[in-house]
Order: structure tokens, then sequence, then C-alpha cells
């Protein structure tokens, strides 16, 4: 009888859990960002990584795509602030609307 060894049975519970996700997703970016994510918390971040890199090929640069491949970088770096290139991403600062004098004529 044949005995499957652990490793070989949590790549197969990753490979259920992927199909999973793309059963519930199909074919979108969010799809394949949520597999991204259960890569890199499977410690796989180089191939999240390259997901997350062919996303941008498959789907474009759409406002939205940009922001699931930002946050996926991000979240793969461990911090919000940071893209895949190690560079801040820029936030536009808080302003306080102006303050208006009427002056009556």
């Amino acid at each position: 009888m044949h005995s499957e060894t652990l490793s070989e049975l949590s790549q197969a519970g990753l490979h259920i859990a992927i199909q999973d996700i793309k059963d519930d997703l199909f074919d979108t970016p969010e799809c394949d960002y949520a597999i991204a994510q259960l890569l890199s918390q499977w410690g796989l971040d180089e191939q999240a990584e390259q997901l997350l890199d062919e996303m941008l090929l498959k789907w474009g640069t759409s406002p939205d795509v940009l922001t699931l491949t930002q946050r996926g970088y991000a979240k793969m770096k461990g911090s919000d602030l940071f893209a895949d290139n190690d560079e801040p991403i820029v936030q536009p600062p808080k302003t306080v609307p102006a303050k208006l004098h009427i002056v009556a004529a």
C-alpha cells in the first residue's frame, strides 16, 4: 500500500483550496488576488508575486486591478504602505476646506 507524505497531502490541500477559489470567484482579478494571498500565506511568495505580475498582463492596468496588485504586494511585504518596488504608495494629503469671508458690498 502506498502512503503519501505530509508534504504531498499539503500540496493536494493547496490545490483543492485554489480550485475552490476558482469555482467561487470564476476568472476575475479578485480570483487571482485571492489565490496570490493563499500562496503567500503558504510561504510561496515567489509564486504569489508571479501571479500578481501576471494579473497586470491578463487584466490590464485599470484602477481596480492596480489596487489589488498593490495590496497584494504590500501584504507580502508585511506593510500596506509599500508596493513591489519598495516605494511608498503616495496618498494624497488631507486638506482643510478654505475659510471664506463674505464681505457685503
